[in-house]
C-alpha cells in the first residue's frame, strides 16, 4: 500500500511539474531598434557624428544598442552603420543607416566639350570629383596633352560662379614631342561648366590661354 502511494505522489507532482513548464511563455520576440534620424548625406572632410539609436523589448523594456561600422570622412563612398540590440533570452535585431560621402562637386563630373584660345582649337575630355579632396577637380587629358592626367584644380566653394585656382602643377613629359609643362591660373564656374586662363611653361618658351568647359 505504502508503494502505491509513493508512485501515485510521485506522478501528482511530475505533472504539475509539466503544467507549470507548459504555461511559461517562451520568448521568441527580438527587440525594436529605432534609428535617430535616418540616412545621411555628408561633404567630404567634414565631421560626422553619430546620432545614434534606440531599442525596446516587450519584456526587458529599454535596451542599449550596440554600434558597428564606422565612416571615412577622407573618401567617398557609402558606409553602412549597424544598430544591434539583444535581450535577455538571446534574441537580436539590428538597423542600419547609411551614410554616404560626397565630394560637392559630383554633379560636375562627365565629359566636356573643351575650347582653347587663342586657335579656338577643341577637343574632348572628362572632368572628375575627386575622391578624396572636397571641391577638387580633376582632368583626364589637360590641354589635350597626351599622357596628361595628373592635373586638377580646387573650387571654392559650390556657388554657380564660384572662383576656381589652377595651382602650379608640372606634368612630366607630356604631350608630343613629350616635354615637362608647368601650368598655372585662376578661372570661375559657369552655366554648364568651367572657364580657366592660365599659362603653359615649357624649356623652349609658353603662352597663356584661355580654355572653356562645356558639359555635353
Amino acid at each position: 500500500m505504502k508503494k502505491n502511494l509513493f508512485t501515485l505522489s510521485t506522478l501528482v507532482l511530475l505533472a504539475a511539474s509539466v503544467t507549470f513548464t507548459s504555461c511559461k511563455k517562451e520568448d521568441n520576440t527580438p527587440p525594436d531598434v529605432t534609428l535617430n534620424g535616418s540616412d545621411e548625406t555628408i561633404s567630404l572632410q567634414s565631421n560626422y557624428v553619430d546620432k545614434g539609436a534606440t531599442a525596446k523589448d516587450s519584456k526587458d523594456g529599454t535596451i542599449s544598442p550596440t554600434m558597428s561600422g564606422n565612416v571615412d570622412v577622407n573618401h567617398t563612398g557609402v558606409y553602412p552603420i549597424v544598430y544591434t540590440a539583444t535581450d535577455a533570452a538571446g534574441n537580436s535585431s539590428t538597423a542600419t543607416r547609411n551614410v554616404t560621402v560626397v565630394n560637392d562637386l559630383d554633379a560636375m563630373t562627365g565629359v566636356y566639350t573643351c575650347v582653347i584660345n587663342p586657335g579656338a582649337y577643341t577637343y574632348t575630355q572628362t572632368i572628375a570629383a575627386s575622391t578624396t579632396v572636397n571641391r577638387r577637380l580633376s582632368f583626364s587629358k589637360f590641354g589635350d596633352y597626351s599622357n596628361n592626367t595628373a592635373i586638377y584644380a580646387d573650387v571654392t566653394n559650390t556657388g554657380a560662379t564660384s572662383p576656381i585656382n589652377l595651382p602650379s602643377q608640372t606634368a612630366i613629359q607630356v604631350g608630343s614631342p613629350a616635354a615637362d609643362r608647368t601650368f598655372s591660373g585662376t578661372g570661375s564656374r559657369t552655366t554648364g561648366g568651367l572657364t580657366l586662363t592660365y599659362t603653359e611653361v615649357t624649356t623652349g618658351g609658353g603662352g597663356t590661354y584661355t580654355e572653356v568647359f562645356s558639359k555635353q
